[in-house]
């Protein structure tokens, strides 16, 4: 089989220059829109280059299909902002808080009900590693049982829907946002009970690193749930609406956005400084994630004009290798990448590329996209650069980033079996959307 070697240095090399700027400390959109910039120009000439930078950047993003995304973070702002997690853990704490690792499984809990309203990993980590980390100190929990269970519940933010990225992942694919929520729902709930049952095995093994959590009356269980069937209400209006078809990915973020405020107006929690908060750690979120899409949509000139993607098509088809074995080979890629660089970055990065040859083999784009997702997630608790690890060692300062590492390692070993169960049964993740489809 003859090669385009040269495509295979020139992308090569494009993906080099990216990750050491990265490793420098340059934000990943500048990064990507540097180097794609500066490439092109070499390839396609200075004025060609100019005239993508002109236009790319303001054609990414300005899609209607990405004015979903400051939406979803706008609403997990205004969750985050009116202590609605701290209801959530106290309700969690509740059902399970009086069982052997409680106290870890109610922030599992609590962060998979976070992640509903939020979309966003690292501002659940952050946000849990505040309200549960000092709850498990007290309990006499082991620090890389709290830390673990934190960091690792914190990826479900990512997973369950709403999230960013699948947002953005649809964006990438031209996919539908609305089958890649609904098909994201059972791995995210398989998630949560996997991870629950870390950390029973957890305490099983190491019975003297987490206790039994005080067993709450039944009235003040029962107010401790009832504080959160709005949170659940409004999750149930967003995607049934979208199963439906009463209203667009779009519409169901601004609906989301306005039933948070109607809840907040509700309970008395809605101020000026709270709307005035959260509305700036929009503009904040949503600016570093527009960069990175800018940054993407001039990189993709460079990566498309190298020929890389077909380079690599081309190539798989020469090894003949089954769905699996692409599957395989892609996940290792994937698991090596996500201990190095950041997750947004590795799906702006790879998704281009990888894309191209998932169609190619006949793999569907939203049980890739779940897929993908997931072993991102992977990355996010990874060591030694999983973000997440990061954000409870800031949090808990206390706590040495060996042990956060530790900590992971069981729900690390669970990622492994879902991933597993994902390539396996792809009806986990296609039988929901089919559904929506068949209406």
């Amino acid at each position: 089989m003859d090669l385009d070697i040269d495509s295979l240095i020139n992308g090569g090399l494009a993906f080099a220059t990216v990750l050491a700027l990265m490793a420098l400390n340059v934000p990943v959109g500048i990064s990507m829109l540097f180097v794609g910039f500066v490439g092109f120009a070499l390839i396609s000439g200075f004025d060609p280059a100019i005239v993508v930078l002109g236009f790319a950047p303001y054609e990414a993003v300005s899609k209607y299909s990405l004015s979903v995304m400051p939406l979803f973070v706008l609403m997990g702002n205004l969750a985050n902002s009116a202590n609605l997690s701290k209801n959530l853990y106290d309700a969690a704490y509740a059902v399970v808080g009086h069982y052997k690792g409680g106290l870890a499984m109610s922030t599992i809990g609590a962060c998979a009900g976070f992640g509903m309203i939020c979309g966003s990993s690292i501002a659940t980590a952050a946000t849990m590693a505040q309200m549960a980390g000092p709850e498990m100190k007290r309990h006499g929990y082991s620090d890389a049982l709290a830390s673990g269970s934190i960091a690792s519940g914190g990826t479900l933010g990512i997973i369950i829907p709403p999230s960013v990225m699948l947002v953005i992942y649809a964006y990438l694919t031209e996919q539908s946002i609305q089958a890649l929520f609904f098909a994201a729902l059972i791995p995210g709930l398989i998630a949560v009970v996997l991870y629950m049952i870390a950390i029973r095995v957890y305490l099983y093994i190491y019975p003297d690193e987490g206790g039994n959590g005080i067993k709450m009356p039944l009235d003040e269980r029962i107010s401790a749930i009832k504080k959160v069937l709005p949170v659940f209400v409004i999750f149930a209006i967003i995607m049934s609406g979208l199963y439906l078809g009463f209203f667009t990915a779009t519409e169901s973020a601004a609906v989301g956005v306005m039933l948070v405020i109607l809840l907040l107006m509700f309970r008395g929690d809605l101020t000026i400084k709270l709307l005035k908060d959260a509305t700036w750690a929009t503009i904040r979120t949503a600016g570093s994630l527009y960069l990175i899409v800018a940054g993407a949509a001039v990189f993709n000139f460079l990566i498309t004009v190298t020929g890389l993607p077909f380079t690599v098509v081309e190539y798989i088809n020469f090894l003949d290798l089954s769905p699996l074995g692409i599957m395989l080979v892609i996940c290792i890629i994937y698991l090596i990448l996500g201990a190095l660089m950041d997750s947004l970055a590795m799906l702006f990065l790879t998704i281009p590329v990888f894309y191209p040859v998932i169609v190619a083999a006949g793999i569907d784009p939203i049980w890739f996209g779940i897929f993908a997702i997931i072993v991102v997630e992977f990355g996010l608790v990874s060591p030694p650069v999983g973000m997440n690890l990061f954000v409870i060692k800031g949090v808990m300062k206390d706590t040495p980033l060996k042990t956060v590492w530790f900590g992971t390692i069981p729900f690390l070993m669970t990622d492994v079996i879902r991933i597993a169960l994902l390539i396996a049964f792809p009806a986990l993740c296609l039988y929901l959307p089919s559904l929506m489809y068949s209406q």
